[in-house]
């Protein structure tokens, strides 16, 4: 017999930023599935009007970090009306490959104010 299909379901997750009372004008962060197998399926865009602009596009992500269970991916806006308390940043729709439960990670990477000084911010995976 042919061994049976390995069982997929797919889940949605929520990055928040709180850039801790800085205007958010760029971020990029590095999410992973410590363990369990996923993929990417699809990216929507944040809350704030910033970042959820009809023009806006999604965040961007590296197709290429795919292929390790992880995801780098950022944005940065123009606008003059920024974030700078919590704020979804990204939806990540994701498919979850067999019946292992991801244990997920988010690190920040780089996050900047308006005039592109660094700024610390903490981020946070809602599922």
């Amino acid at each position: 017999d042919p061994p049976a299909p390995t069982a997929s379901r797919f889940v949605t997750i929520d990055l928040l930023i709180d850039p801790q009372n800085r205007p958010l004008a760029a971020w990029q962060l590095e999410f992973t599935a410590e363990t369990g197998q996923i993929s990417l399926v699809g990216v929507e865009s944040g809350d704030h009007p910033a970042y959820a602009k009809p023009d806006h596009r999604p965040p961007y992500y590296d197709p290429a970090a795919l292929k390790s269970n992880r995801i780098i991916l950022g944005d940065f806006t123009l606008e003059k009306d920024l974030p700078k308390t919590k704020t979804r940043v990204a939806r990540l729709m994701l498919e979850i490959r067999g019946n292992v439960k991801p244990i997920y990670a988010a690190k920040m990477m780089a996050a900047a104010d308006d005039r592109g000084n660094r700024i610390d911010v903490t981020v946070e995976i809602n599922e």
